[in-house]
């Protein structure tokens, strides 16, 4: 059996007919996001705290888990480090910040991780339908949520650290 020319095809097909409708639209509304982030911007810091919200797309995938209360545990613990993670990171793109406003330099990393958020659901059902076995194991049952708390916790340290980054005094930003 060739996989690509008779098992993927199934699989994009199921995943384009099987999603509900307003997946799609979401999908570019990511993607816009992503790519407007990768570009050098002024910007208020207050829509950032809403990017923490992506997180609640996943709690579907991890209470569908065989164990969920161990998705749970593990996702929050890894949500933890993913705070600090992407308060790491935001120092990095970080130029100035005055008040609310805040000027930062584009980066891919927002593109990616709402990527991998939203394609979590999708990898999740095909890992399912074709290896059960390995979707009811310990360590997938683990690191497939630890993967996608780190995720989302990055998503909230990056606005945390905006938020403590030394306002510069002096001419707003624009």
């Amino acid at each position: 059996m060739n996989f690509v020319t008779e098992f993927l095809p199934g699989i994009v097909t199921s995943i384009v007919t099987g999603a509900p409708i307003w997946i799609w639209p979401l999908l570019f509304l990511l993607i816009g996001l992503g790519i407007f982030c990768s570009r050098d911007r002024k910007i208020s810091i207050l829509p950032y705290f809403l990017m923490p919200l992506i997180a609640l797309t996943t709690v579907p995938t991890l209470m569908a888990q065989q164990r969920p209360e161990l998705a749970l545990t593990a996702w929050g613990l890894a949500y933890l480090c993913g705070i600090l993670g992407g308060y790491r990171l935001q120092g990095r793109w970080i130029i100035t910040r005055t008040g609310l406003r805040a000027e930062v330099t584009g980066e891919w990393l927002s593109l990616c991780v709402m990527m991998l958020l939203f394609w979590a659901n999708f990898a999740n059902g095909v890992f399912a339908a074709v290896a059960p076995d390995l979707t009811a194991g310990l360590v997938y049952q683990i690191l497939f949520p630890a993967l996608l708390g780190l995720a989302s916790g990055s998503f909230l340290g990056r606005p945390l650290r905006i938020l403590t980054w030394p306002s510069t005094r002096g001419a707003a930003l624009a």
